[in-house]
């Protein structure tokens, strides 16, 4: 089918319900958007998991096609496999890779492409679009990404070892919406099954709350296998590794440019692809990238108005992002590289400093920093921030250590933070008050700051620890407290004790009461700690629901299946915080300067 679309003085020709050939002879549902004129035309490619012919997905999340057109590109938007109108089986990432070569073949092919192309996305299909770049074809001048992950082991589906539990509960009720209406099924059951589903949407956090944590039937039901699956590969193998981007980083050349939020799930994903490409990508790729980072939350990006507020904080109109402020980025970065013209940055990093809140700029990440240490100290109570744990810059104070209990069954709540799981939290700047008078919850606090303290770059924490269980979690969570006592949630992390020496590695059981040292990243971080106000570090071991509850049984490493333990199962943990002495406990920060 075809049509011709016209709005601000431009007619797009839309060809619509393409069928698109794959090598095995699936065919995937495309749309084309070409100028007028005969053309050939440089071609932007979007490889979307979503409807290609919702107004959202094609007009509101990164680039609206019909500017693009505007700007001379024929615009192809192609639904993967398994997904609206595409055939076969959905399974992510799977058959990105090949699907994105024969797309990108048979778009080279076509009378109307000039044999440049770039390609965007959001997401899952940022995905697609670095799948593209991996291909590294000469024809795929640039790519732009928003929002996504680039290694789904750490970053996506798991970090730091830990089950992204909300997200991934989000995401697959989400997606068996689509697998629902796909099914072959007669008009009673498929009826049933939408009011299953529609209640375990209203329901997410009882779903995320359940035990053993595989015991998802309408995901079984529905054919979401993804859930199952992931559970059953918590460690980085053969199946993670076959769409694991930076595994195989060396084969991109295309110059990228990556838009982020500092609230973002995805912040740490985009990091990490940032490092990967400019250590060990090919020319142009390596030197060319642009970052830009705002105060954002992923819900932000696809607001179909333009939005500035995460959390309890409104940024105002400077900080605003959403289609309004991604097309020009995405239109100029792809002018540049794809059609060479001098339009736009050609790398560097434009960044939102949060706390004093204004933009700057950088030619690479992190900016020019020292590494400032704030040391864990108390007299044995920090428990609770009413309790004596204190931060102090400088040299290691004497030895101490403060000790809390972990109860699954009583796990510390998710308050904001970088998160997507919209039906049960929402992301952003919360107070964390009613976290830090928990006394599971470790407080260390700094004495109000004589001057404003910049802080940009990783942030990290160097923890000394002993546990009575042979695996757990350990949590940190670096916080501004206010003058009037507002405790804004800054930065936060995770380590899963069974993969502490690295996310690609199982580490040995624990030995209770011997003393071992663990870092928790903090991911990045941009923010001015302000004059008059304090720092906080909280210290716990759950950050529930964002992240699933280490049930301290040391399941896995016994052969237990993954996910298949219930609270029957689950263990107290008793746990001790070192400090001072030969077992400093530090938290670590860029400071800008």
């Amino acid at each position: 089918m075809s049509a011709a679309v016209t709005g601000a003085g431009t007619t797009a020709h839309v060809h619509r319900d393409v069928a698109v050939p794959m090598r095995d002879g699936v065919t995937l549902a495309t749309d084309v958007y070409l100028p007028e004129g005969d053309g050939p035309f440089p071609t932007l490619i979007f490889r979307v998991r979503g409807s290609r012919n919702a107004a959202f997905i094609t007009g509101v999340l990164i680039v609206n096609p019909l500017s693009a057109v505007r700007r001379g590109y024929a615009v192809v938007i192609q639904e993967v496999r398994g997904r609206g109108g595409s055939a076969a089986k959905w399974d992510p990432w799977v058959h990105e890779l090949a699907d994105g070569e024969d797309c990108l073949d048979w778009v080279l092919a076509q009378p109307w492409c000039d044999g440049r192309l770039g390609a965007y996305g959001t997401a899952y299909s940022a995905s697609d679009a670095q799948f593209l770049a991996l291909l590294g074809r000469p024809e795929l001048k640039a790519i732009a990404v928003l929002g996504t992950g680039a290694d789904p082991h750490d970053g996506w589906v798991y970090t730091d070892g830990a089950f992204e539990l909300g997200w991934n509960i989000y995401w697959c009720y989400m997606t068996a919406t689509e697998s629902i209406a796909r099914l072959d099924v007669d008009d009673a059951t498929r009826a049933r099954l939408k009011r299953q589903h529609h209640r375990a949407i209203i329901e997410a956090g009882e779903m995320a709350a359940r035990l053993p944590l595989r015991d998802q039937p309408l995901l079984d039901e529905v054919g979401e296998t993804q859930f199952r699956e992931w559970l059953d590969h918590p460690d980085y193998d053969a199946y993670w590794r076959a769409i694991d981007v930076l595994d195989r980083i060396e084969q991109v050349r295309t110059p990228m440019l990556s838009i982020i939020g500092w609230y973002d799930n995805f912040q740490k994903s985009h990091f990490d692809l940032y490092r990967a490409v400019a250590e060990r990508a090919q020319e142009p790729a390596r030197s060319h990238q642009h970052v830009v980072i705002g105060p954002w939350e992923h819900v932000n990006y696809v607001n179909a108005f333009t939005t500035s507020r995460t959390g309890d904080v409104e940024f105002g109109p400077e900080a605003a992002c959403g289609v309004g402020v991604s097309e020009p980025l995405v239109l100029d970065w792809m002018d540049r590289w794809v059609k060479g013209e001098d339009r736009g940055p050609a790398a560097g990093i434009r960044y939102w400093q949060m706390g004093i809140d204004e933009w700057r700029t950088a030619p690479a990440w992190p900016p020019a920093h020292t590494v400032q240490d704030w040391y864990l100290t108390s007299s044995g109570r920090a428990n609770t921030r009413a309790g004596d744990g204190v931060l102090l810059p400088g040299t290691a104070p004497a030895a101490g250590r403060d000790a809390y209990v972990y109860d699954p069954a009583d796990p510390v709540p998710t308050i904001g933070g970088r998160l997507l799981m919209p039906t049960i939290e929402l992301a952003g700047i919360k107070d964390q008050g009613a976290v830090e008078d928990r006394d599971d919850v470790l407080c260390f606090t700094s004495a109000p700051l004589e001057a404003d303290l910049d802080v940009a770059g990783p942030v990290s924490v160097e923890l000394w620890v002993e546990t009575d269980a042979p695996e757990t979690d350990f949590t940190a969570k670096l916080v501004e407290v206010h003058e009037d006592g507002y405790c804004a949630n800054i930065a936060d992390g995770i380590v899963r004790t069974r993969y502490r020496e690295s996310t690609r590695k199982v580490s040995p059981l624990l030995e209770p009461g011997t003393p071992v040292r663990l870092t928790i990243g903090l991911w990045d971080v941009a923010h001015t700690f302000r004059a008059g106000r304090r720092l906080r570090l909280e210290v716990t071991s759950s950050n529930f629901p964002r992240f699933d509850r280490n049930l301290n049984t040391g399941g896995l490493s016994r052969g237990v299946p993954n996910g298949s333990e219930s609270l029957a199962d689950a263990r107290v943990a008793h746990q001790t915080v070192l400090h001072g002495g030969d077992h400093a406990s530090i938290l670590r920060l860029p400071v800008a300067g």
